[in-house]
């Protein structure tokens, strides 16, 4: 049984891939969102236990029919089913991870305190891609909570280079 938006993300870029259809379903997906950004409470009426299982269906039909493909459609209409829809934006999160995985692609998100150089911006795409084996985009984040230096989130993972994590681990280092 699926029980998480990981799982029914795997299961749609299984669909994708064996299809060969990534970048429509993609595309497809970001219809979704964006129809489902622009009508919050469309996800409050897909789970509203007052309207039979038909009529939610028949609205997702309605809604999107014709405009993605039948396994989009089927999709959200499992979520529906399940009561999962709350998860829509993360399955289609784990769904572009995936497919950018796929294609050995991933965006790193990189917060720094001050806006970082083109040159600077290269060398650490360059070292992350050495270090991770993928083609990696570079989105960069000014956090102005930060004092100085670099964290990365890449690929499920955190690079924490801050000035902040260094003080804290020295803090550690004396405290014992």
């Amino acid at each position: 049984m699926i029980s998480s938006s990981n799982d029914y993300a795997n299961a749609l870029f299984m669909i994708a891939a064996e299809d060969g259809k990534l970048e429509d379903y993609n595309r497809d997906l970001s219809v979704v969102k964006q129809v489902f950004r622009e009508n919050p409470d469309y996800a409050l009426l897909l789970t509203s236990p007052n309207i039979p299982k038909s009529e939610r269906q028949a609205v997702v039909d309605a809604a999107f029919g014709g405009k993605v493909d039948a396994n989009i459609l089927n999709f959200i209409k499992v979520l529906c089913d399940h009561n999962k829809i709350s998860t829509l934006d993360d399955c289609i999160k784990d769904f572009n991870a995936l497919r950018k995985a796929s294609q050995n692609r991933v965006t790193a998100k990189v917060y720094t305190a001050v806006p970082i150089t083109e040159s600077q911006e290269q060398a650490l795409k360059e070292k992350l891609q050495k270090k991770f084996g993928y083609t990696v985009k570079i989105k960069t984040v000014i956090d102005k909570n930060m004092i100085g230096g670099v964290r990365v989130e890449i690929d499920g993972k955190i690079i924490d280079g801050s000035v902040k994590r260094q003080l804290h681990d020295i803090k550690e280092v004396i405290s014992g």
